[in-house]
């Protein structure tokens, strides 16, 4: 097996700029390319002197593979672009765990200001958005609390629109509100509008990114500091430098951009809701296959499966095309279990083809191919092109 190497150009012992090479075999490729969110100097960005004593980036690293689109995982790709020249491959992980390759030029048309403020990233916590906005929701209809909650708009928004299409393939506790509601239809829940901010009354509102570096949080913050009437809770970690870091550490007076004063009298709490695991957490996990993980936990698996139309033009019978379908698959895709069963389908593996005629022409007959998301990724004989002569 050969040697691993691992080298942290950023993060490593901190939190943000994430930046890891790892060669193998003769391949260099750096996973994720992140900048700091407290600095406001070069340390913001990974160290890439490490990599840049003989020449370009490109002439080094065979690719570029990033985690999510975070600053603190891609937002120093546009930097390390022009700084150290690499114009070379890039790939982006999917929640498919599939990999996806991407533009640099969709990074160069970030607009990123002296601060390192971006008004194309945010740190969205989706998940842990809507495990809150049960929680509150389900408060506000327990004591009949009346104050309006609001919540970002973007993709917590999108999100919580696919939650509520999909609410079967959440866990038991809330499908079983679904009898009664779908617990994603909140009543005193809404998308917030900034000028909501200067609405008087209480309220609450869930806003992003959560370390008050930047974005709509920050200009909330700002708005609201100076009555100490107002509370902001802090939801999870801040890294050194951030505005969340300095108020959780009893800072009471802000410098801001500009040079500006900010006197911070509102209320500061922090209560943990990271989608991190922490030292205990990260101890206590084991790896396990997906069979085990679902029968561990009761669950059922889901199976995505993609179908696409293929036209074509043939005087026969629905069977007889279907019937000539099947032995010409039988006879250019050798080593394939293939099958004509007696439902009027026809099977290449786990791929279904089934045949079907137009109302108005019944010699235009209809192809619909089915398979699922597993096959597709193995290599499967119907994931090209598909190409019929009957």
């Amino acid at each position: 097996m050969p040697e691993i190497n691992v080298t942290p150009l950023g993060a490593g012992q901190d939190v943000g700029r994430s930046c890891i090479l790892v060669s193998i075999g003769g391949k260099n490729i750096m996973l994720d390319c992140g900048m700091h969110m407290g600095y406001n100097d070069d340390r913001r960005f990974p160290d890439f002197s490490y990599i840049t004593q003989n020449g370009r980036l490109t002439d080094f690293l065979d690719c570029v593979i990033i985690s999510h689109f975070h600053l603190d995982h891609c937002g120093a790709l546009p930097y390390m672009s022009e700084m150290v020249g690499y114009d070379g491959p890039i790939y982006m992980t999917h929640p498919t765990k599939a990999i996806c390759p991407i533009l640099l030029e969709d990074f160069r048309k970030i607009t990123v200001d002296k601060k390192g403020e971006t008004n194309f990233f945010t740190s969205q916590m989706i998940k842990d958005s809507q495990e809150l906005c049960i929680l509150l929701e389900t408060f506000w209809e327990r004591m009949n609390l009346k104050a309006p909650i609001y919540f970002s708009t973007g993709l917590t928004e999108k999100a919580n629109h696919y939650y509520k299409l999909f609410i079967t393939w959440t866990n038991q506790k809330i499908r079983k509100t679904f009898v009664q509601r779908n617990m994603f239809e909140f009543k005193h829940i809404k998308a917030f509008d900034r000028s909501y901010a200067d609405n008087p009354g209480p309220m609450v509102v869930f806003a992003t990114p959560g370390m008050l570096h930047a974005g709509q949080s920050l200009q909330i913050f700002k708005k609201w500091a100076g009555n100490e009437k107002n509370m902001v809770i802090m939801p999870g970690y801040c890294v050194q430098g951030t505005i969340g870091h300095k108020i959780l550490n009893g800072q009471r007076k802000l410098e801001m951009e500009g040079r500006a004063t900010l006197d911070v009298k509102l209320q500061v709490e922090y209560m943990s809701f990271s989608a991190h695991a922490d030292a205990k957490g990260i101890m206590h996990l084991k790896l396990v296959s997906s069979e085990q993980a679902l029968k561990e936990l009761g669950l059922n698996e889901h199976q995505l499966r993609f179908t696409c139309r293929v036209q074509l033009q043939d005087p026969h019978s629905d069977p007889d095309t279907l019937h000539r379908i099947y032995t010409h698959l039988k006879s250019v895709l050798k080593g394939y279990t293939i099958q004509h069963l007696p439902d009027g389908t026809v099977m290449v593996e786990s791929i279904v083809i089934k045949v079907s005629s137009s109302a108005e022409d019944t010699n235009a007959k209809v192809l619909l191919l089915s398979w699922s998301y597993q096959v597709k990724h193995r290599h499967c004989p119907c994931s090209g092109v598909l190409i019929l002569t009957i």
